[in-house]
């Protein structure tokens, strides 16, 4: 979790707090006078010492209740789709982070590192591996779809340039469709990564 995501947790959560406190605090003043008024009008003294504290009544309990339910509601949504956004922002710079890796140790050892994914696909990990051996190893997130050049390898040589003639990308996006925009991680033939956002949300990150 982010620190964007904890402060719109934290705004929630005081937003109910607030409004949970407020509704209390009304009633019970409301409450407080009327059984004033009625005291005074039976003119009726309480003896020294009968004063005693007042809790929540049920009417109480229930409007806040129904108040944080119905803001619960409201919120849960907006909620759901930063989770997403940014389970799909940390899958990109996770893989962002590897290309870098392996375009740096294939530079450095003079050989060729090649990204390759997991059984199923890089939504279920993924191993940067020099000549059989591996020398990382980073878990996948099941709530992020990773689509990938069809029968490409994800391979630097030791010049840091792809092994293969174009560019290579690899598109991320969530689980829940609509939620957020499709993340894509496109590879140069120089071996350069940039990270593209679909921020129109057509289905193309190449044009925005």
């Amino acid at each position: 979790m982010t620190a964007e995501l904890l402060g719109a947790v934290a705004v929630f959560c005081a937003l109910i707090s607030s409004v949970a406190l407020v509704v209390v605090a009304g009633s019970s003043s409301f409450d407080r006078s009327v059984e004033r008024e009625a005291k005074a009008a039976r003119n009726a003294a309480p003896p020294l010492g009968a004063a005693r504290e007042r809790g929540f009544t049920m009417t109480e309990m229930m409007v806040t209740v129904g108040i944080m339910a119905i803001i619960a509601a409201i919120g849960a949504p907006s909620l759901m789709a930063m989770v997403a956004t940014q389970r799909v922002k940390t899958a990109t710079f996770d893989l962002y982070a590897a290309m870098s890796q392996a375009r740096s140790e294939a530079v450095k050892r003079n050989a060729v590192v090649t990204i390759a994914p997991h059984t199923g696909g890089f939504g279920n990990g993924y191993d940067l591996t020099v000549g059989g051996a591996v020398i990382r190893t980073q878990m996948g997130d099941p709530s992020v779809a990773i689509s990938a050049t069809p029968g490409v390898a994800l391979a630097f040589d030791g010049y840091g340039r792809l092994t293969s003639p174009t560019l290579y990308q690899l598109e991320l996006s969530s689980g829940a469709p609509g939620t957020t925009p499709k993340r894509c991680l496109v590879v140069s033939s120089s071996g350069r990564a940039s990270i593209r956002v679909d921020k129109n949300q057509d289905g193309n990150c190449i044009n925005g």
